[in-house]
């Protein structure tokens, strides 16, 4: 082959590894605008996740705390439980509720979440033990979307985990005791006027609201140190517990447990009425640690 024909021939393969090269970078170019609208298509917006709140028919409001209004009659309002207003509002830092106070209150039982640095679905399902197709579901998710800081989802049935420091110290007394009755709360503890007697002093406990003859339970495991009547207490139980505490459950109709007794949590012990001095039936319920009155709703959810 003649100098000429090599120089073009040089010069052929020259230009074709050029083409070549120029076709990898542009199916590179192509490969990687096609991957990063894939991602972008798979990228999860709120209103995707509000979508699916519509289809599994749940509903947040906004609703502002009226005068003499707490968080556990909001929440019966909305048929929902205490869990649900503090999952809801994660800034909470105390449980009671101040007049002109807004807060976000869900129609269905569980947890608002915020999704944080990189956090995938299987991570959020162990924290709240919640399976992660029930959390699919309810916020509109498929497998291959992806979650970015800052999207709420909501977690069905869940209880709170993220808690801010104040309301931790309250959370961590809510496995002591369990309600004694499923009542309305119309009297919290502290300074008032006896509705019957007249005369201004402090309420030890709190009463909850219930129609003559409902089940009272033990508010936790223990054993029935005393059962009596008194003139402004009625018919009453009071049982001891571990770590000093105690409670009582007072204006009932009937005791249906004796002192000495052993009882587990939730074992019926009385029921309710309007013995002693009241203006209605309800629970007059009490817990006392080393003969110190404490607040039940620090207890109580």
């Amino acid at each position: 082959m003649t100098q000429h024909g090599k120089e073009r021939t040089s010069g052929l393969r020259l230009k074709i590894f050029s083409l070549c090269l120029i076709i990898l970078c542009l199916t590179h170019l192509f490969g990687l605008q096609l991957h990063r609208r894939i991602i972008q298509s798979r990228i999860v917006k709120q209103e995707q996740i509000e979508e699916g709140w519509k289809m599994a028919r749940l509903e947040i409001a906004h609703h502002t705390i009226r005068q003499k209004e707490n968080f556990w009659r909001v929440a019966k309002e909305h048929h929902v439980d205490i869990d649900t207003i503090v999952g809801a509002n994660p800034g909470l830092e105390k449980l009671s509720a101040a007049r002109g106070q807004t807060i976000r209150v869900p129609n269905q039982k569980g947890v608002i979440h915020q999704i944080g640095e990189r956090e995938i679905l299987s991570e959020i399902s162990l924290l709240y033990n919640v399976p992660a197709s029930s959390i699919s579901t309810i916020n509109n998710l498929q497998p291959k979307h992806i979650l970015t800081p800052g999207l709420q989802l909501f977690v069905p049935g869940a209880k709170p985990v993220k808690l801010t420091e104040g309301m931790a110290a309250h959370y961590c007394l809510r496995n002591i005791f369990g309600s004694p009755l499923p009542g309305r709360i119309t009297s919290g503890m502290g300074p008032r006027i006896h509705p019957i007697g007249g005369f201004r002093g402090k309420h030890t406990g709190v009463d909850l609201a219930a129609k003559e003859g409902t089940w009272i339970s033990a508010a936790a495991a223990g054993r029935v140190i005393e059962t009596g009547e008194g003139e402004y207490i009625g018919k009453f139980v009071i049982i001891s517990h571990p770590d000093s505490y105690t409670t009582l459950y007072g204006h009932c109709s009937q005791i249906l447990t004796e002192e000495g007794k052993t009882v587990k949590k939730g074992q019926l012990i009385a029921k309710s009425g309007h013995t002693g001095r009241t203006t209605g039936p309800h629970l007059h319920f009490e817990i006392r640690k080393s003969g110190i009155t404490q607040d039940p709703l620090h207890y109580l959810w």
